[in-house]
């Protein structure tokens, strides 16, 4: 269960190097990000897509065949904003989409991929590691040939199955302690808030990457190769012995920086 246990609220993913999203850079884009390109092929070979917006930005317009699977809908507010939803919540979200765990599912936004990235991470939270976050979001695709439109895209209510909470994806306050009692320079935090933010106090011993810095200008993710040199400046590189841990404050740009990694 994610918790967040310090005063001003702040937010942890957990990165086991070996395991799903780990700092390990390739020639290809990745397992958790499609370009705008690829997503409208994998369209028409029956992908979802979803369009991570509120109603009224989704009625104001979206991609064409675009369901509509708000942020809001996969968060709850208690005890702080943004905390990660139960299974059964999920479920409920999913399932009122028209969207299954067997469904290849793609996420856009149009807020610098956090959004999406927030939904894809939940859904890897409960073990549902099909989903992709298209890069650039609604500007990527439609700059790639997708058309705008206003009306709604809706699926039948499907029967939504969450997985075995993964564990790994999420840790306590505590056990970072637990971590940098070791001192083994094993484990390395990342916080991905703004400057403003990390200036104001982060954590210690916290190397600070903000999410902007995964993007291009455009609002897409930065190719393998000028993520890797991103992180690389900031004095991290690929060790698939250490542990890395993001944070921010409501788990958002967090998810986004998982999502790069």
């Amino acid at each position: 269960m994610k918790k967040t246990v310090l005063a001003f609220c702040l937010a942890l993913i957990m990165i086991i190097a070996a395991g799903c999203g780990s700092f390990q850079f390739s020639e290809e884009t990745g397992n958790y990000i499609v370009t705008a390109k690829e997503a409208l092929e994998m369209i028409e070979d029956g992908a979802v897509l979803a369009a991570v917006c509120e109603a009224d930005d989704y009625a104001g317009g979206h991609i064409e065949g675009a369901v509509n699977l708000p942020m809001s809908v996969l968060t709850v507010s208690e005890p702080y904003k943004n905390m990660l939803p139960s299974a059964g919540e999920v479920e409920a979200a999913m399932s009122a989409a028209g969207i299954t765990e067997a469904d290849t599912l793609l996420v856009y936004d149009n807020n610098a991929n956090m959004n999406a990235a927030r939904v894809q991470w939940t859904l890897n939270v409960y073990n549902n590691f099909n989903v992709k976050v298209v890069s650039g979001g609604m500007n990527a695709l439609e700059k790639a040939g997708a058309d705008i439109v206003t009306e709604a895209t809706v699926l039948p209510e499907a029967a939504y199955a969450a997985g075995d909470k993964q564990k790994k994806l999420v840790v306590t306050y505590d056990y970072i302690n637990i971590l940098l009692d070791k001192d083994d320079g094993k484990t390395v935090i990342i916080d991905t808030r703004s400057n403003e933010e990390f200036y104001a106090g982060t954590l210690p011993e916290a190397i600070h990457i903000e999410y902007v810095w995964n993007n291009y200008g455009s609002g897409a993710y930065k190719s393998v190769q000028d993520l890797q040199s991103t992180y690389i400046n900031r004095g991290l590189e690929p060790d698939p012995e250490v542990t890395y841990i993001l944070f921010c404050k409501t788990s958002v740009s967090a998810a986004q920086t998982n999502t790069a990694m």
